[in-house]
């Protein structure tokens, strides 16, 4: 059911093989936070788990920023490191474009006309792309039905 935490586990291993501590140490924070939402990791389907590793990729960006704005480059760079790791087991990002007519597609399909419709076209573009950035969707959904 679980096919990423599958994958999760086995990259642990292989790391752990391979003594790759930096990749060993994103991995079992990845799987850390899988857990913390339910601890039968391996029954959480795969969108939830994107969900939560998109959520653990946005903590990682905003942790890179913030160490930058202090002046701790190494932190930031340590950040960013970890943040391609998590990236790996996330879908390819959707550009602006993608998004943008994500959002049309979903218009269109659920004839919305107004703003009251946001909410249902906003899950029904969040429930076809996991992962995708809610604030984007949110700000494009908001222009379009405006």
């Amino acid at each position: 059911m679980a096919e990423l935490f599958d994958k999760i586990n086995n990259d642990i291993k292989q790391a752990m093989k391979e003594k790759d501590q930096e990749k060993l140490s994103v991995l079992r924070m990845m799987k850390s936070k899988i857990l913390y939402v339910n601890a039968r990791g391996d029954q959480i389907p795969d969108p939830e788990i994107i969900k939560i590793l998109a959520k653990y990729s946005k903590e990682l960006v905003e942790s890179a920023e913030e160490a930058k704005k202090v002046g701790r480059s190494d932190d930031a760079a340590k950040s960013e490191n970890e943040l391609k790791i998590v990236q790996e087991y996330l879908p390819k990002q959707l550009s602006d474009n993608e998004i943008k007519k994500a959002v049309e597609d979903a218009i269109k399909e659920l004839n919305a006309s107004s703003v009251k419709d946001m909410g249902n076209v906003m899950k029904a573009v969040l429930a076809k792309y996991p992962g995708v950035d809610g604030k984007i969707v949110n700000r494009l959904v908001r222009e379009a039905l405006t």
